[in-house]
């Protein structure tokens, strides 16, 4: 072989650069310690599962990436990256049902592999980032309500910008269909055709939808009410729909008893309104179902969903496992937060302090033992060693977007401020101010600086 090989990333994979890959780790601490907080314990599941798991619900096969076996391993068994985190969760729950305690509170932040075209705003290696419950032959209600507080909670502490979550429940729309008899699992197709249909309604508008259920053969009496349905903004007005049209009431008596009881819970009621075109999950939700929009920028689609399941594992256990659950796509959500300038990514490090060298020869062992004693109270901090001028080393702090310099030499060192103590020069970066601190008080010092507001 000639030439070197070249140096060229894999198309839809993210690489970021230190000050991204930092931003990215303070969020998905934020989540972790939100979900928490809502009693969410953490599992993690093997990126390779079985190929005939990830498949058993099908409709996923074009998009997984499957993983070639070293030659001792069973060969009959096919191996593939997970494309989502709720399959894994299934086989999970089967497996160690007996060692859980249900209702079986659990979340996962992990990454995940779909083969799909990479675009902008779309990746084929990403963070998700979910929680559900489970339940063992049933789950209360009351968990669906609990599920979009959890979500405003994990949004308020990574100060998303103004956002709404969007709530339906999969009943409301199945019993007006159901008045045609159009059902679930109907061989035709015709259910989650219709389904598709309206899903569409919040992005092409109520005309394009009628037109759309007329292509799909809907039935004419249908559409009127479908459309009607469409466009109600709370829930007595889409009661008076389904009783024209004499269907089932009790997707929409759910759904109330999931936005007041969210609301108990301390849910703003602004950030949390039905939407009766929710479709999402067309062969998976069986209820509640959740979508949530930044404001402003809904041409992003929703970044964060999910929605209730009547059994997660179906098709690897005759036990019923329902549940209900939702999830952020964390890579593409933060993407586009940096890409609209939402997120600060200045900082290209963890240090919080340089300790700058005036004097190598003489003052080593000085700087030395003032970056450990920082480091000791728990305050990230690095030493300057090559021996450049003092306003590069400063440069140096600023482009990396350490907030303080320490500045000591002879001067600083000789000064007797506190009982022999030396001091040194704490220059702030942030604030361009400058202050004298003796070497005993400095770690208490920047701590306090730190947790003060920035007001920038």
């Amino acid at each position: 072989m000639s030439g070197k090989l070249k140096v060229e990333q894999v198309s839809g994979f993210p690489e970021w650069l230190p000050n991204m890959r930092l931003a990215e780790q303070r969020f998905i601490s934020t989540i972790q310690k939100q979900y928490e907080l809502f009693g969410f314990a953490p599992i993690e599941t093997p990126a390779v599962e079985r190929l005939e798991v990830l498949t058993a619900k099908g409709g996923m096969q074009r998009q997984i990436f499957t993983v070639g076996k070293p030659e001792a391993d069973d060969a009959t068994a096919e191996l593939a990256l997970h494309f989502d985190l709720t399959v894994p969760l299934a086989r999970y729950v089967v497996q160690h049902a007996d060692k859980l305690v249900f209702p079986f509170r659990r979340y996962q932040i992990q990454k995940v592999w779909r083969g799909e075209r990479a675009q902008r705003g779309r990746f084929r290696e990403f963070y998700q980032c979910d929680i559900d419950i489970i339940g063992r032959g049933k789950i209360d209600l009351i968990h669906d309500a609990e599920i979009p507080v959890v979500i405003n909670s994990t949004f308020e502490a990574l100060k998303i910008p103004p956002f709404k979550i969007f709530i339906s429940s999969r009943k409301i729309l199945a019993g007006l269909l159901k008045t045609q008899g159009i059902i679930p699992g109907d061989p035709s197709g015709q259910f989650v055709a219709v389904l598709r249909a309206i899903d569409k309604t919040q992005r092409d508008g109520a005309e394009k939808t009628r037109e759309a259920l007329v292509a799909e053969n809907t039935p004419a009496e249908l559409i009127p009410a479908i459309v009607d349905l469409a466009q109600c903004a709370c829930l007595d007005d889409a009661r008076r729909v389904l009783k024209n049209a004499k269907a089932d009431l009790i997707g929409v008596e759910e759904l109330a008893i999931v936005l007041r009881s969210a609301e108990k819970l301390g849910m703003p009621a602004d950030r949390l309104g039905p939407n009766f075109t929710l479709a999402r999950g067309l062969d998976y939700y069986t209820g509640t179902v959740y979508e949530t929009f930044i404001t402003g920028k809904e041409a992003w689609g929703s970044v964060c969903s999910g929605g209730r399941f009547d059994d997660l594992a179906e098709y690897f256990t005759t036990q019923r496992f329902p549940g209900v659950g939702i999830s952020i796509g964390l890579t593409r959500l933060f993407n586009l937060l940096v890409e609209s300038e939402y997120v600060d990514v200045s900082t290209h490090t963890p240090t919080k302090v340089l300790v700058a060298m005036q004097d190598r020869a003489k003052f080593l062992d000085d700087y030395l033992g003032i970056a450990r004693r920082l480091r000791e109270s728990g305050i990230p901090a690095e030493v300057y060693l090559d021996p450049d001028r003092l306003s590069d080393q400063i440069g140096y702090a600023s482009d990396k977007g350490i907030r303080f310099a320490l500045i000591a030499g002879e001067r600083e060192f000789s000064l007797d401020l506190h009982d022999g103590e030396p001091v040194v020069q704490v220059k702030d970066l942030l604030h361009q101010s400058q202050e004298q601190v003796s070497e005993a008080e400095l770690p208490k010092y920047i701590r306090r600086k730190l947790e003060e507001p920035t007001n920038l």
